[in-house]
């Protein structure tokens, strides 16, 4: 397991993480609170080499540029864990992110604490590519009642244990 929280990791010191070779047993990437941004993810899911089952990037700074290129990366099919909370990212990154077709395997994403609304919900909820999610947790987002319907509606997530939606304003209608 790596964990390099805190450390003021930017593009570069990902790009450098992303040529590393030898972390062919690496099963958790923790980066969280850096200063990682869009080029710094484009490196980084560069790497091919290793297979993390668990990929931290809470509080960053990766928005949806980040979230788009770090959604093409094909090779990390055993991933997980994904969270990407407070990284401001908005309905583009979160549609990237729900349409990727590799991580098919996926049982946690969380986007708390980002930017996405109410359209991009509907779009992730329709994804049948995350089948096996179990937790999603989409709390401190502007979803609002509209887009908790579409998330209710959902016929592929069976596995889903865990939905935190809080603060993410709902009314009445939302929860029907």
């Amino acid at each position: 397991n790596t964990s390099i929280v805190y450390s003021s990791i930017g593009d570069k010191g990902a790009a450098e993480l992303g040529k590393n070779t030898t972390w062919t047993k690496l099963e958790t990437l923790d980066i969280t609170s850096n200063s990682l941004g869009c080029e710094g993810i484009k490196q980084l899911s560069k790497n091919t080499v290793g297979e993390p089952i668990e990929l931290i990037l809470y509080s960053n700074t990766i928005g949806d540029e980040g979230a788009t290129e770090l959604s093409k990366n094909a090779s990390w099919i055993d991933l997980r864990t994904v969270d990407l909370g407070a990284n401001s990212i908005g309905d583009e990154g979160a549609a990237a992110l729900g349409q990727n077709k590799s991580w098919i395997n996926l049982q946690a994403l969380g986007l708390e604490g980002n930017n996405i609304a109410a359209k991009e919900v509907i779009g992730l909820s329709s994804e049948h590519e995350l089948a096996d999610l179990q937790m999603l947790n989409l709390a401190d987002n502007k979803i609002g009642s509209e887009g908790a319907a579409a998330l209710s509606r959902n016929t592929t997530w069976n596995n889903l244990q865990t939905l935190n939606l809080y603060n993410c304003s709902l009314n009445d209608q939302g929860a029907v």
